[in-house]
């Protein structure tokens, strides 16, 4: 989830703002390396960037919190180099990008619950930023919606540590199921017990 240049590369409008917990994780690294493995066992790979017109007309006339901080900072201007998939990060072809994104979870306003209930998809992996406001969100809304949820701890970023470990140790933990990348994808490759044909639950890995 919005792995953008904004947030993700130097000179980028949020930037400063993850880059302690960016390192503190090797966020980038990890990100790439899921998106990377999890493609090559088969999953679905998909981007959710937000992106909003250059008057930021979708928060309405008064926004708050952290919208008002994003308009504030002048980020993720639809069509600007601060709201593109930031070039390091591993992309396919065969990946999909939904778009429409322009609120803090991935599935308010989107075809993202569509797209993966069309595709068969059960369980689903969230990385991306920030971890206390959209990943975790995104998280709240897939409990509800009866997918099976992995926070991948390792691949995500907020604000500073301390609002990046209250998420993942106090809030992830309600509505899904912790887990480093790689611990992530080794249980996804386990066959389910009890499973005729030995195929893994269909998953996706939504970044």
């Amino acid at each position: 989830m919005e792995l953008q240049n904004d947030f993700l590369s130097e000179g980028g409008k949020l930037y400063p703002l993850l880059t302690s917990v960016l390192q503190e994780n090797n966020v980038i690294k990890n990100l790439n390396r899921l998106i990377m493995d999890a493609r090559a066992q088969g999953m679905l790979i998909v981007h959710t960037p937000i992106q909003f017109s250059p008057d930021y007309r979708e928060m309405g006339h008064s926004p708050y919190g952290i919208m008002k901080v994003v308009k504030d900072a002048g980020a993720l201007i639809r069509g600007t180099w601060g709201a593109e998939i930031a070039p390091f990060i591993d992309r396919q072809e065969s990946d999909l990008v939904i778009d429409g994104k322009s609120s803090i979870d991935a599935f308010a306003g989107t075809n993202l619950d569509f797209v993966l209930r069309a595709h068969g998809i059960t369980t689903v992996a969230l990385a991306g930023q920030p971890t206390n406001i959209c990943i975790e969100s995104a998280i709240r809304s897939a409990y509800d919606k009866d997918y099976r949820v992995f926070g991948i701890t390792d691949a995500s970023a907020t604000i500073d540590l301390e609002q990046y470990r209250f998420s993942v140790q106090n809030n992830w933990s309600m509505f899904s199921l912790p887990a480093t990348h790689r611990k992530f994808l080794d249980q996804a490759a386990v066959p389910r017990c009890g499973s005729h044909s030995q195929e893994a639950v269909p998953a996706s890995c939504c970044a």
